[in-house]
């Protein structure tokens, strides 16, 4: 196998290697997600309301307390992941109206959509 065969075998695994990636990691390669079905405020639930913790998810980023804390999030479809300092919140989506926290990893809990 000569030069021009080893860089056609290595291109192919490269991006067999990455689909796999995108497809086990459930990152849409192909679809357009609907970002507006996260948008609104979401709500702790399991806890006493003045302990629950909020936020709100906007088009222009996520907030807390009425303040912008971060104006980048992912949302997949399936996961809502954005940053705030040094911590990363994942959520996953149980259904329209649910997310449950999966990190920080101190405990999981559900949050509703109000």
């Amino acid at each position: 196998m000569g030069i021009v065969g080893q860089s056609l075998t290595l291109f192919v695994v490269l991006i067999s290697g990455a689909i796999g990636y995108l497809a086990a990691n459930d990152i849409p390669i192909f679809t357009e997600v609907d970002q507006t079905i996260i948008y609104g405020e979401w709500v702790e639930q399991g806890v006493p309301s003045y302990a629950a913790d909020k936020f709100e998810v906007r088009k222009d980023g996520i907030y807390i307390k009425g303040a912008r804390t971060t104006s980048y999030y992912e949302f997949t479809g399936s996961k809502l992941i954005y940053t705030v300092g040094n911590n990363t919140y994942l959520y996953t989506v149980e259904d329209k109206n649910t997310l449950q926290r999966e990190k920080p990893y101190h405990y999981s809990t559900p949050f509703t959509k109000r």
